[in-house]
């Protein structure tokens, strides 16, 4: 898809070339898909990249959170385990 490529490409109404057939007007609005006139696009002019970053650094984010959330519950059974002198089942036994 030539609209996706390189990230720079806006996600709004736009015209591609396309080989054997000419210049194709590619909607990105309900508006300019009904009247097939890109004059009435209702686009907001965002590229792909300015629409995706903040969803990814809000999944990073997160991401993130649940890390050291978990980290923080493996240290809480790491200490109840040389707390009470349970032997951790997933620890390699040494040789004697």
């Amino acid at each position: 898809m030539a609209a996706y490529q390189s990230g720079s490409e806006c996600m709004k109404c736009h015209y591609e070339n396309i080989k054997g057939v000419g210049k194709v007007l590619i909607p990105g609005c309900m508006a300019v898909a009904v009247s097939n006139d890109i004059d009435m696009c209702t686009c907001s002019p965002t590229t792909i990249r300015q629409f995706e970053t903040p969803t990814y650094k809000k999944y990073v984010e997160m991401l993130i959170k649940r890390i050291r959330e978990l980290e923080e519950e493996n240290d809480f059974y790491a200490k109840v385990l040389a707390d009470n002198e349970i032997e951790n089942p997933y620890e390699k036994k040494s040789k004697k």
